[in-house]
Protein backbone atom coordinates (compact mmCIF):
# COMPACT_ATOMS: atom_id res chain seq x y z
CA UNK A 1 0.00 0.00 0.00
CA UNK A 2 1.62 3.33 -1.35
CA UNK A 3 0.85 6.75 1.04
CA UNK A 4 -2.22 8.25 -1.09
CA UNK A 5 -4.13 4.78 -1.34
CA UNK A 6 -3.10 4.43 2.72
CA UNK A 7 -4.54 8.54 2.85
CA UNK A 8 -7.85 7.63 0.30
CA UNK A 9 -8.98 4.72 2.60
CA UNK A 10 -8.94 6.90 5.55
CA UNK A 11 -10.50 9.25 4.31
CA UNK A 12 -13.51 6.93 2.69
CA UNK A 13 -13.35 5.12 5.99
CA UNK A 14 -14.72 7.83 7.83
CA UNK A 15 -17.29 8.84 5.56
CA UNK A 16 -15.50 12.11 4.56
CA UNK A 17 -14.99 10.48 1.04
CA UNK A 18 -18.03 8.32 0.84
CA UNK A 19 -21.56 7.98 1.06
CA UNK A 20 -22.64 9.77 4.33
CA UNK A 21 -24.47 8.19 6.89
CA UNK A 22 -26.82 9.53 9.73
CA UNK A 23 -25.66 11.56 12.50
CA UNK A 24 -25.37 8.71 15.37
CA UNK A 25 -24.08 6.34 12.71
CA UNK A 26 -21.46 9.14 12.41
CA UNK A 27 -20.53 8.87 15.78
CA UNK A 28 -21.24 5.40 16.23
CA UNK A 29 -18.84 4.43 13.89
CA UNK A 30 -16.03 6.13 15.22
CA UNK A 31 -16.87 5.26 18.98
CA UNK A 32 -15.93 8.49 20.17
CA UNK A 33 -15.63 12.06 18.25
CA UNK A 34 -13.53 14.25 20.03
CA UNK A 35 -15.51 17.74 20.82
CA UNK A 36 -12.95 20.09 22.67
CA UNK A 37 -14.07 22.74 20.07
CA UNK A 38 -17.87 21.77 20.46
CA UNK A 39 -19.07 23.80 17.13
CA UNK A 40 -16.41 22.51 14.81
CA UNK A 41 -17.04 19.36 16.83
CA UNK A 42 -20.46 19.33 15.30
CA UNK A 43 -19.75 20.00 12.00
CA UNK A 44 -16.82 17.39 11.82
CA UNK A 45 -20.27 15.48 12.34
CA UNK A 46 -21.93 17.51 9.62
CA UNK A 47 -18.75 16.78 6.90
CA UNK A 48 -19.55 12.91 7.68
CA UNK A 49 -23.70 13.11 7.40
CA UNK A 50 -24.63 15.59 5.26
CA UNK A 51 -26.38 17.15 7.55
CA UNK A 52 -26.70 20.79 9.36
CA UNK A 53 -25.83 22.15 12.41
CA UNK A 54 -29.27 22.14 13.63
CA UNK A 55 -29.63 18.27 13.36
CA UNK A 56 -26.38 17.50 15.22
CA UNK A 57 -27.83 20.28 18.16
CA UNK A 58 -30.94 18.15 18.00
CA UNK A 59 -29.52 14.90 18.82
CA UNK A 60 -27.64 16.40 21.41
CA UNK A 61 -31.28 17.84 23.10
CA UNK A 62 -32.79 14.67 22.74
CA UNK A 63 -29.75 12.87 24.84
CA UNK A 64 -29.17 10.50 21.41
CA UNK A 65 -25.90 12.22 21.83
CA UNK A 66 -23.70 13.09 24.66
CA UNK A 67 -20.76 15.32 25.56
CA UNK A 68 -18.96 13.99 28.27
CA UNK A 69 -14.77 13.72 29.26
CA UNK A 70 -13.37 10.16 28.37
CA UNK A 71 -10.69 8.24 26.95
CA UNK A 72 -7.65 10.96 26.83
CA UNK A 73 -9.76 12.38 28.77
CA UNK A 74 -10.85 15.40 26.64
CA UNK A 75 -14.18 16.04 25.63
CA UNK A 76 -15.66 13.36 23.06
CA UNK A 77 -19.28 12.84 21.87
CA UNK A 78 -20.57 9.42 22.48
CA UNK A 79 -23.55 7.62 22.15
CA UNK A 80 -25.40 6.75 25.61
CA UNK A 81 -24.82 2.65 24.10
CA UNK A 82 -21.07 3.28 24.44
CA UNK A 83 -20.93 5.83 27.55
CA UNK A 84 -20.22 3.40 30.84
CA UNK A 85 -18.00 0.73 29.00
CA UNK A 86 -15.75 3.57 27.89
CA UNK A 87 -15.67 5.27 31.09
CA UNK A 88 -15.10 1.31 32.45
CA UNK A 89 -12.16 0.93 30.52
CA UNK A 90 -10.35 4.62 30.83
CA UNK A 91 -11.88 5.58 34.19
CA UNK A 92 -8.60 4.47 36.49
CA UNK A 93 -6.07 5.89 34.05
CA UNK A 94 -7.98 8.72 33.78
CA UNK A 95 -8.06 9.38 37.42
CA UNK A 96 -4.19 8.47 37.97
CA UNK A 97 -3.38 11.16 35.47
CA UNK A 98 -5.25 14.09 37.65
CA UNK A 99 -4.27 12.90 40.60
CA UNK A 100 -1.61 15.61 41.21
CA UNK A 101 -3.07 18.61 39.91
CA UNK A 102 -5.93 17.58 42.03
CA UNK A 103 -3.60 17.37 45.49
CA UNK A 104 -3.06 21.26 43.85
CA UNK A 105 -6.46 22.36 43.99
CA UNK A 106 -6.92 20.99 47.61
CA UNK A 107 -8.95 18.63 45.88
CA UNK A 108 -9.49 15.96 48.41
CA UNK A 109 -11.81 12.75 48.85
CA UNK A 110 -13.94 14.69 51.29
CA UNK A 111 -14.73 17.31 49.30
CA UNK A 112 -15.39 15.13 45.44
CA UNK A 113 -18.31 13.27 48.22
CA UNK A 114 -19.54 16.67 48.66
CA UNK A 115 -19.24 17.71 45.67
CA UNK A 116 -21.20 14.49 44.47
CA UNK A 117 -23.88 14.70 46.79
CA UNK A 118 -24.78 18.81 45.85
CA UNK A 119 -24.70 17.13 42.03
CA UNK A 120 -27.38 14.39 42.89
CA UNK A 121 -29.16 16.75 44.72
CA UNK A 122 -29.31 20.06 42.18
CA UNK A 123 -30.05 17.57 39.14
CA UNK A 124 -32.39 15.02 40.28
CA UNK A 125 -35.79 14.26 38.88
CA UNK A 126 -34.07 14.81 35.26
CA UNK A 127 -33.17 18.79 35.82
CA UNK A 128 -30.25 19.88 33.84
CA UNK A 129 -28.10 23.08 34.98
CA UNK A 130 -25.13 24.91 33.18
CA UNK A 131 -21.47 25.07 34.98
CA UNK A 132 -22.05 28.30 35.73
CA UNK A 133 -25.41 27.63 37.32
CA UNK A 134 -23.56 24.52 39.32
CA UNK A 135 -20.49 26.80 40.35
CA UNK A 136 -22.17 28.36 43.60
CA UNK A 137 -23.22 25.26 44.51
CA UNK A 138 -20.39 23.28 44.97
CA UNK A 139 -17.79 23.30 47.78
CA UNK A 140 -14.68 25.39 47.49
CA UNK A 141 -10.96 24.89 48.30
CA UNK A 142 -7.85 27.06 49.42
CA UNK A 143 -7.02 27.55 46.22
CA UNK A 144 -7.18 31.23 44.39
CA UNK A 145 -8.97 30.07 41.34
CA UNK A 146 -12.23 28.56 42.19
CA UNK A 147 -13.05 27.99 37.94
CA UNK A 148 -10.57 26.00 37.87
CA UNK A 149 -11.72 23.89 40.84
CA UNK A 150 -15.06 23.30 39.61
CA UNK A 151 -13.95 22.29 36.61
CA UNK A 152 -12.42 19.41 37.94
CA UNK A 153 -14.96 18.67 40.25
CA UNK A 154 -17.28 18.14 37.23
CA UNK A 155 -14.85 16.53 34.71
CA UNK A 156 -14.56 13.61 37.97
CA UNK A 157 -17.93 13.51 37.94
CA UNK A 158 -18.17 12.45 34.54
CA UNK A 159 -15.03 10.20 35.21
CA UNK A 160 -17.38 8.50 37.52
CA UNK A 161 -20.50 8.24 35.49
CA UNK A 162 -22.19 10.49 37.92
CA UNK A 163 -23.08 13.33 35.19
CA UNK A 164 -22.84 13.92 31.24
CA UNK A 165 -24.23 16.16 29.05
CA UNK A 166 -28.09 17.58 28.68
CA UNK A 167 -29.82 19.34 26.33
CA UNK A 168 -28.08 22.90 25.29
CA UNK A 169 -28.50 26.15 26.68
CA UNK A 170 -28.57 28.98 24.61
CA UNK A 171 -25.86 26.91 23.20
CA UNK A 172 -24.26 26.59 26.49
CA UNK A 173 -23.52 22.79 27.72
CA UNK A 174 -25.41 21.66 30.64
CA UNK A 175 -25.00 18.73 33.31
CA UNK A 176 -27.44 16.12 33.97
CA UNK A 177 -27.44 12.94 35.62
CA UNK A 178 -25.82 9.54 34.01
CA UNK A 179 -28.65 7.40 35.49
CA UNK A 180 -31.54 9.92 33.71
CA UNK A 181 -29.88 9.22 30.13
CA UNK A 182 -27.52 6.45 29.81
CA UNK A 183 -29.02 2.54 30.51
CA UNK A 184 -26.76 0.48 32.59
CA UNK A 185 -24.73 -2.11 31.17
CA UNK A 186 -23.12 -5.00 32.59
CA UNK A 187 -19.51 -5.09 34.17
CA UNK A 188 -17.10 -6.63 31.66
CA UNK A 189 -13.70 -7.76 31.71
CA UNK A 190 -10.49 -5.70 30.99
CA UNK A 191 -9.41 -7.56 27.84
CA UNK A 192 -12.79 -7.65 26.30
CA UNK A 193 -13.86 -4.13 26.53
CA UNK A 194 -9.87 -3.80 25.08
CA UNK A 195 -11.08 -6.41 22.25
CA UNK A 196 -14.32 -4.20 21.70
CA UNK A 197 -12.50 -0.84 21.22
CA UNK A 198 -9.61 -2.39 19.43
CA UNK A 199 -12.16 -3.76 16.63
CA UNK A 200 -14.66 -0.83 16.19
CA UNK A 201 -11.36 1.46 16.22
CA UNK A 202 -9.79 -0.07 13.42
CA UNK A 203 -12.83 -0.39 12.03
CA UNK A 204 -13.92 3.13 12.08
CA UNK A 205 -10.35 4.84 11.94
CA UNK A 206 -8.12 2.40 10.01
CA UNK A 207 -5.77 1.93 8.26
CA UNK A 208 -3.58 2.63 11.57
CA UNK A 209 -1.35 1.31 13.98
CA UNK A 210 -1.54 0.08 17.66
CA UNK A 211 0.19 3.37 18.50
CA UNK A 212 -2.29 5.19 17.45
CA UNK A 213 -5.08 3.35 18.88
CA UNK A 214 -3.11 3.31 22.47
CA UNK A 215 -2.52 7.25 22.07
CA UNK A 216 -6.74 7.75 20.96
CA UNK A 217 -7.75 6.23 24.30
CA UNK A 218 -6.27 4.61 27.93
CA UNK A 219 -5.15 1.56 26.67
CA UNK A 220 -1.91 0.71 25.89
CA UNK A 221 0.17 -0.93 22.93
CA UNK A 222 0.75 -4.06 24.59
CA UNK A 223 -2.77 -4.51 25.40
CA UNK A 224 -3.71 -3.95 21.82
CA UNK A 225 -1.20 -6.25 20.17
CA UNK A 226 -2.38 -9.31 22.92
CA UNK A 227 -6.23 -8.48 21.02
CA UNK A 228 -5.45 -7.90 17.54
CA UNK A 229 -5.06 -11.85 16.90
CA UNK A 230 -8.56 -12.37 18.01
CA UNK A 231 -9.82 -9.60 15.09
CA UNK A 232 -10.57 -10.25 11.42
CA UNK A 233 -7.92 -7.32 10.24
CA UNK A 234 -6.15 -6.74 7.51
CA UNK A 235 -2.77 -5.41 7.56
CA UNK A 236 0.13 -3.32 5.02
CA UNK A 237 3.43 -1.86 5.75
CA UNK A 238 3.36 1.88 4.24
CA UNK A 239 6.33 3.56 4.84
CA UNK A 240 7.66 1.07 7.20
CA UNK A 241 4.96 0.92 9.04
CA UNK A 242 2.31 -1.95 9.67
CA UNK A 243 -1.17 -0.45 9.27
CA UNK A 244 -4.07 -2.19 9.78
CA UNK A 245 -7.91 -1.82 9.32
CA UNK A 246 -10.81 -3.95 8.97
CA UNK A 247 -12.04 -4.84 5.17
CA UNK A 248 -15.28 -5.12 5.63
CA UNK A 249 -15.77 -1.82 7.31
CA UNK A 250 -14.14 0.40 4.29
CA UNK A 251 -17.08 1.88 2.44
CA UNK A 252 -17.05 2.42 -1.43
CA UNK A 253 -15.38 5.48 -2.13
CA UNK A 254 -17.50 8.08 -4.19
CA UNK A 255 -16.76 8.68 -7.70
CA UNK A 256 -18.88 11.89 -8.77
CA UNK A 257 -18.43 15.04 -7.30
CA UNK A 258 -15.80 13.38 -4.78
CA UNK A 259 -14.89 16.60 -2.74
CA UNK A 260 -11.17 17.59 -3.02
CA UNK A 261 -10.75 19.55 -0.10
CA UNK A 262 -11.93 19.19 3.36
CA UNK A 263 -11.36 22.02 6.30
CA UNK A 264 -10.73 20.26 9.07
CA UNK A 265 -10.88 21.15 13.22
CA UNK A 266 -7.46 20.93 14.50
CA UNK A 267 -9.29 18.00 16.52
CA UNK A 268 -10.88 16.15 13.42
CA UNK A 269 -10.25 12.32 14.01
CA UNK A 270 -9.50 12.32 10.26
CA UNK A 271 -6.04 14.47 11.55
CA UNK A 272 -5.48 14.01 15.40
CA UNK A 273 -5.87 10.06 15.25
CA UNK A 274 -2.61 9.72 13.52
CA UNK A 275 1.20 9.53 14.12
CA UNK A 276 2.83 9.16 10.74
CA UNK A 277 2.36 8.34 8.23
CA UNK A 278 -0.09 11.04 7.48
CA UNK A 279 -0.75 14.01 5.34
CA UNK A 280 2.23 15.15 3.52
CA UNK A 281 2.83 19.30 3.65
CA UNK A 282 2.85 21.10 0.52
CA UNK A 283 5.68 23.35 -0.14
CA UNK A 284 5.38 26.65 0.88
CA UNK A 285 3.21 25.56 3.93
CA UNK A 286 2.85 28.31 6.45
CA UNK A 287 3.53 26.32 9.22
CA UNK A 288 6.70 25.09 7.47
CA UNK A 289 8.16 22.21 9.49
CA UNK A 290 6.46 23.06 12.85
CA UNK A 291 4.14 20.29 13.96
CA UNK A 292 0.02 21.25 14.81
CA UNK A 293 -0.64 23.38 17.44
CA UNK A 294 -3.46 20.96 19.39
CA UNK A 295 -4.80 23.91 21.75
CA UNK A 296 -5.77 26.11 19.43
CA UNK A 297 -8.98 26.21 18.35
CA UNK A 298 -11.05 27.68 15.73
CA UNK A 299 -9.77 26.37 13.03
CA UNK A 300 -7.17 23.56 11.62
CA UNK A 301 -5.89 21.86 8.71
CA UNK A 302 -6.61 22.12 5.33
CA UNK A 303 -6.55 19.20 3.09
CA UNK A 304 -6.92 19.24 -0.50
CA UNK A 305 -5.70 16.27 -2.99
CA UNK A 306 -4.43 14.10 -0.07
CA UNK A 307 -2.17 16.99 0.85
CA UNK A 308 -2.50 19.48 3.95
CA UNK A 309 -2.29 22.57 1.81
CA UNK A 310 -2.73 25.27 4.84
CA UNK A 311 -4.90 26.29 7.60
CA UNK A 312 -7.61 27.82 8.00
CA UNK A 313 -9.85 29.59 11.35
CA UNK A 314 -13.57 30.39 11.79
CA UNK A 315 -14.91 33.59 12.92
CA UNK A 316 -18.74 33.98 12.88
CA UNK A 317 -21.08 37.03 12.63
CA UNK A 318 -24.59 37.30 13.26
CA UNK A 319 -25.27 37.09 9.78
CA UNK A 320 -21.73 35.16 8.32
CA UNK A 321 -19.16 32.38 8.71
CA UNK A 322 -16.21 34.28 7.75
CA UNK A 323 -13.05 31.82 7.08
CA UNK A 324 -9.87 32.80 6.92
CA UNK A 325 -7.21 31.10 4.98
CA UNK A 326 -3.74 30.82 5.43
CA UNK A 327 -2.46 28.59 1.72
CA UNK A 328 0.84 27.49 0.55
CA UNK A 329 1.67 29.68 -2.66
CA UNK A 330 2.03 26.43 -4.33
CA UNK A 331 -2.07 26.00 -4.34
CA UNK A 332 -3.12 26.10 -7.36
CA UNK A 333 -6.24 27.70 -9.00
CA UNK A 334 -8.26 24.58 -9.39
CA UNK A 335 -7.34 23.86 -5.82
CA UNK A 336 -8.62 27.39 -4.75
CA UNK A 337 -11.59 26.86 -6.36
CA UNK A 338 -11.87 23.38 -3.86
CA UNK A 339 -11.55 25.26 -1.16
CA UNK A 340 -13.71 27.77 -1.85
CA UNK A 341 -16.74 24.88 -2.27
CA UNK A 342 -15.04 23.70 1.44
CA UNK A 343 -15.80 27.05 3.04
CA UNK A 344 -19.26 27.34 1.27
CA UNK A 345 -20.09 23.45 2.83
CA UNK A 346 -18.96 24.94 6.22
CA UNK A 347 -21.24 28.16 6.05
CA UNK A 348 -24.03 26.06 5.18
CA UNK A 349 -23.84 24.10 7.34
CA UNK A 350 -23.99 26.71 10.35
CA UNK A 351 -27.25 28.40 8.01
CA UNK A 352 -24.97 31.64 7.35
CA UNK A 353 -23.53 33.65 4.30
CA UNK A 354 -19.51 33.03 3.25
CA UNK A 355 -17.27 35.51 4.14
CA UNK A 356 -13.40 33.89 2.86
CA UNK A 357 -10.36 35.88 3.63
CA UNK A 358 -6.43 34.96 2.23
Amino acid sequence: MDLDTLLAQRLATQHLASTPVGVLDVVRHAVAVQSQDAPLARWSIGLRSGRNDDAVRAAIDAGDLLRTHVLRPTWHYVLPEDLRWLLELSRDRIERSMGARHRQLGITEHVVERSFAVLADALAGGRTLTRKQLHPLLPTTAFPAQGQVVAHLLMLAEVRALVCSGPLEKGEHTYGLVDDRVPPSPVRPREELVRDLAARFFAGHGPSTPADLARWAAVTRTEVRKVLPDLDLSCATVEGTEVWWDPRAVPEQRRDDDPRAFLLSTFDEACLTYLPPSYPRLAGHPWGDRPPTYAQVGGGPVICDLREVGVWRRRTGRTTTRVELDLSPAVTGDQHAAIRTAAERLAAFEGRGLELAG
